[in-house]
């Protein structure tokens, strides 16, 4: 049985690592001036939090990403966050319990924040620590460590990981340069603002295949194909 479901993971799981935390790249100053982002948009992510991270801990985090995305004019507003148990050690099983969580109104992501423990501290020193993870089914949930406790944080602060985190929420990929990913969030916010004015209040995500993904059920049933699961 075990064999078998990690079998139906397995697309899921493949996707995921392709964020986990690698450079998004720098920003190309030139390529940024010469887009207008147009009017300002909002982001809304929900969060749930680890035993040991503080509500307000938990929003000053997501408040580093609310600085960097307002470069786009896109602002960042937290609707809710929840209490939320760990239900894995390491990442695989933290990823999956997060992406099958249905998303729920007004959210647009879903972004849990972990907690660190001694074990953490022990593993850290015989095994690559994934400190930040988004899935790329749908771009629309994720996970962030939200306190520095090891050696490998020391370079990546859970502010560091939460901003790189925010680009992949976006659909961007690793690479040298962000410039590929300007036109992918121009088209993101002018899709918002379209399905707005047309009474779908989503700001989309993004498939594996980079289509637009328009709706809350949608990234809904993806991720529950992507693991062979169904209603």
């Amino acid at each position: 049985m075990k064999r078998i479901k990690m079998a139906r993971l397995l697309p899921l799981l493949l996707a995921m690592f392709t964020s986990a935390c690698v450079t998004v790249g720098k920003h190309d100053t030139d390529a940024l001036q010469a887009l207008d982002f147009g009017p300002e948009e909002t982001l809304r992510v929900c969060l749930l939090v680890d035993e040991g991270i503080t509500e307000k801990s938990a929003r000053d985090l997501f408040k580093e990403m609310s600085d960097e995305l307002s470069i786009f004019d896109l602002e960042v507003e937290i609707p809710w966050v929840r209490q939320w148990e760990r239900p894995a050690f390491l990442m695989n099983g933290i990823i999956e319990d997060v992406a099958l969580r249905p998303l729920e109104p007004p959210c647009d992501r879903l972004m849990a924040v972990v907690g660190r423990n001694v074990g953490d501290f022990l593993v850290s020193w015989f095994a690559p620590e994934i400190l930040g993870a988004v899935e790329t089914n749908t771009h629309t949930r994720g996970y962030v460590v939200g306190k520095a406790v090891t050696f490998n944080q020391l370079f990546q602060s859970p502010s560091d990981v939460a901003v790189h985190e925010s680009y992949h929420m976006l659909g961007c990929v690793h690479g040298r340069s962000l410039q590929e990913c300007y036109p992918y969030i121009l088209e993101l916010k002018q899709i918002a603002s379209a399905s707005r004015d047309g009474g779908n209040d989503f700001f989309p995500g993004i498939s594996l295949d980079r289509k637009p993904i328009t709706s809350r059920e949608t990234t809904d049933e993806i991720i529950r194909t992507a693991v062979g699961r169904s209603e």
